[in-house]
């Protein structure tokens, strides 16, 4: 049981981090409950606000959700993956877009392994479910037969090259609500990259309706932040992360052909 109480600890200070609030995530064991082990955790007082509480929680719950079906975690892409849904999730949470998640990938490699350390203990017929007081209907159920079996200490040890500019870009997936993001082709950037818009006026009434939809042959003239992190050698291609579009100024309608998304 302290396993998981230090991995879940350790996984809501990373979520906590990555919206900018100082101060320190921790949590109280409630209560166990025979022939299982039964979590009930909530937050202790004063240390974390309400809100903040329940946007972690959830995102904490769709994180687990997406490895209920999945026997094994090991490459820093399917970390990067799992990041990136963290990010989206806090976003969507988070009321007013008060902040912009960035979930550090190494420490998130290590709570996972964290995670697995204690799935490992487990014996056959025993569940862990964590519920919070603020919402004791919904519980989440981990999947203790998940093992993480990558090596934290030598993920992520690439070179990361950070950007900042303005790029014409192509919306391959199109989000109409709420903050999640958005696909985008750039003849700049050689590869399909996942983006926020954090952009929250151009937003806001592009999901009212009051923007006409952005369609397969426009053009988006943005302002973009981006990192490129390039693996060591031997070890994958460089890739887009943390990729934010800060300011949309024009949409180029019409201008881009089928012929033309091919050599992107």
């Amino acid at each position: 049981m302290s396993l998981y109480i230090n991995a879940y600890r350790d996984f809501g200070q990373l979520m906590t981090n990555s919206i900018g609030i100082k101060g320190d995530f921790d949590f109280q064991l409630n209560a166990i409950e025979t022939g299982s082990i039964l979590s009930k955790l909530s937050s202790l007082p004063g240390k974390l606000d309400a809100i903040f509480e329940a946007a972690c929680y959830k995102s904490g719950n769709s994180t687990f959700e997406e490895l209920i079906n999945i026997d094994e975690t090991e490459t820093e892409q399917q970390v990067e993956e799992l990041a990136l849904n963290i990010e989206n999730s806090l976003a969507t949470n988070i009321p007013n877009q008060i902040a912009d998640p960035h979930i550090d990938r190494q420490n998130l490699a290590h709570v996972l392994k964290a995670f697995s350390s204690a799935n490992e203990k487990i014996k056959s017929g025993e569940s862990v479910i964590f519920k919070s007081s603020n919402d004791s209907q919904k519980e989440c159920r981990l999947n203790t037969g998940w093992r993480f079996t990558g090596n934290p200490k030598e993920m992520f040890q690439g070179s990361t090259e950070s950007h900042d500019s303005r790029l014409n870009l192509i919306a391959k997936i199109s989000v109409n609500e709420g903050n999640s993001v958005w696909t985008f082709r750039c003849e700049r950037i050689k590869q399909p990259f996942s983006a926020r818009i954090i952009h929250k006026e151009w937003l806001e009434k592009y999901q009212r309706g009051l923007i006409q939809p952005v369609g397969p042959k426009d053009i988006m003239d943005a302002h973009v932040s981006y990192d490129i992190y390039t693996p060591p050698k031997g070890k994958g291609e460089p890739v887009i992360r943390n990729a934010k579009i800060k300011e949309i100024t024009e949409i180029k309608r019409n201008t881009v052909y089928q012929h033309e998304l091919s050599s992107f």
